[in-house]
């Protein structure tokens, strides 16, 4: 199944098969995506006819839902428009093309992530989304779908290998092409979700069939990996700190709390589970989970063994590309394969498990 998104060091692109496997078990209803990254899974849902809640810390992320869980065909006329208005745009030098594009930092790094021709486009664009939205000439579920357009397309002509912590020295090939906003050709007609950004623990969840739970496996903050999205979503043109440029609000010292996530942490990861767990209003829960997470499988599973069945299926997985390039720190057997588990767990007091 065709599915959408930025390059994301936790996309399930490739297990949403499996996944989906998962749900003829249940019969079609709603789902909370509760972790939902670029909304991949959620875009996989919503093409079998579910119904998505999703959530997430990252900004960025309303974007993706506003495009691919709340577009209706009645939208696609007016986002076309806006493309073509916006693609049309001469080239601005401001925040992306003054902190992105070709540039030496206050510390010394040099920061390639666009070119600056593709920076002040990417610069004019914005703005003008901003201005409509502000002005009240589109609405703001247009405005955060255009962004996204324009993250994909940007996405489409960096130079990096995805994450926003490092960048490459020399230029990529498809740095080279020009930014261009393209609508994605395969938007869902769908049941029209929604989205919400904050914190899982914190959030009142509307009752559902079922929860997508996928959440962080290590102590990298995901908020640090994708910060330019965010400030591109939120459009505060923020200070920025450090070789890289990134997000002052976004590292050590002036980290901001509300992006923090209790599943960085193998202290606090197994009670966050729980609380979550307990805390979903749904009768199913669909996990992945991972043999590199902070917390192993067979500890995880004490808590499994309160509800009324859990089943275990193990899926070997190609690992990302930052395993193999030098950020795989931590890691005892940094090699390019891991095991993912995707474990279904029907809620209720005493289980059974089986694995598969």
């Amino acid at each position: 199944m065709d599915t959408r998104g930025v390059k994301y060091i936790g996309s399930k692109k490739k297990l949403i098969p499996y996944l989906l496997e998962y749900t003829t078990r249940i019969p079609v209803g709603s789902c909370i995506d509760v972790f939902a990254g670029t909304t991949r899974v959620g875009q996989a849902f919503r093409k079998k006819g579910w119904e998505v809640q999703s959530s997430d810390l990252a900004w960025a992320s309303e974007c993706y839902a506003e495009l691919f869980l709340k577009t209706r065909p009645t939208d696609l006329a007016e986002l076309e428009a806006r493309i073509e208005i916006l693609n049309s745009l001469e080239g601005v030098s401001d925040w992306i093309t003054e902190t992105y594009c070709d540039i030496v930092t206050n510390t010394g790094g040099v920061v390639k992530v666009w070119k600056p021709k593709n920076g002040m486009r990417a610069d004019a664009i914005r703005n003008k989304i901003a201005e409509w939205e502000q002005s009240g000439e589109i609405t703001h579920h247009i405005a955060m779908s255009l962004v996204a357009v324009l993250i994909l397309a940007l996405d489409a002509v960096d130079s990096t290998v995805g994450v926003q912590q490092a960048y490459l020295k020399s230029w990529s090939a498809r740095s080279d092409n020009d930014l261009e906003l393209k609508l994605p050709p395969d938007l869902i007609d769908g049941p029209i979700g929604s989205h919400t950004i904050g914190n899982c623990l914190e959030i009142d969840y509307e009752p559902a069939t079922l929860a997508y739970v996928d959440p962080p496996y290590s102590s990298h903050s995901y908020a640090t990996y994708y910060h330019i999205w965010d400030s591109i979503a939120r459009w505060d043109k923020p200070q920025v700190t450090m070789k890289t440029n990134r997000r002052l609000d976004r590292t050590h010292g002036t980290f901001d709390e509300s992006m923090k996530s209790d599943w960085n942490r193998a202290a606090s990861s197994y009670t966050a589970f729980e609380e979550l767990f307990d805390r979903l209003p749904v009768q199913y829960i669909l996990l992945s989970y991972s043999n590199e997470s902070l917390i192993p499988l067979s500890t995880l599973e004490t808590l499994l063994k309160k509800y009324k069945s859990y089943i275990i299926h193990t899926v070997d997985y190609k690992r990302n590309i930052m395993s193999q390039i030098g950020n795989a720190e931590g890691i005892e057997d940094p090699s390019t394969t891991n095991v993912e588990y995707i474990i279904l767990i029907e809620k209720e007091v005493h289980a059974t498990a089986a694995t598969l």
